[in-house]
């Protein structure tokens, strides 16, 4: 929540005296968007030569990110990460080949079977598929777009230890 206060100073001069009026107003402006984390991609533990692992759509380790923006707007989302998740020792220098894929679902719930690719992880998307919709009182202005990112890893002859690498949202919005 974001708070603007806005101060106005009224002077008035009556017969040689200044009088000074103070109004503190405060404005409740809610953000036009907001992206959380709600569950990471994670492919679990693995042995070393194990080969191709998979999280496919659907699967209980797949991320899940939760855009939360008005109804009527249109968003560009963008999905940047490594080609390698590397090892949390910078001194070794394995690597993990990492390919990454996302679905989103603007249909108003976080059902999976109503999701959509997002062609080569990036793409402009309305926020709402009912945004055409008619609001009465009830409604909220506000809707949710769920995007789900899975992918698969590709585990080789490497050294022991926790491999890891940062998926990045983008988002541009008007």
């Amino acid at each position: 929540m974001i708070r603007h206060c806005l101060f106005i100073w009224f002077f008035l001069l009556l017969n040689n005296n200044a009088i000074a009026q103070f109004i503190n107003l405060q404005i409740r402006v809610e953000p036009e968007l907001s992206a959380t984390v709600e569950q990471n991609l994670s492919f679990g533990q693995l042995v070393i030569n194990s080969g191709v692992s998979e999280v496919e759509l659907g699967d209980l380790n797949m991320g899940i990110f939760n855009i939360r923006a008005y109804y009527t707007q249109n968003i560009y989302v963008s999905i940047e990460y490594p080609e390698f998740l590397t090892h949390e020792n910078p001194a070794i220098e394995d690597n993990i080949p990492l390919t990454i894929n996302a679905s989103y679902n603007n249909s108003g719930n976080r059902n999976i079977n109503n999701s959509t690719l997002l062609v080569g992880n990036s793409g402009y998307l309305p926020v709402s598929e009912r945004a055409t919709r008619a609001l009465n009182n009830n409604q909220e202005f506000w809707e949710e777009i769920y995007l789900y990112i899975y992918g698969s890893i590709n585990v080789g002859n490497i050294n022991e230890g926790e491999y890891s690498g940062e998926i990045l949202l983008l988002i541009e919005y008007d």
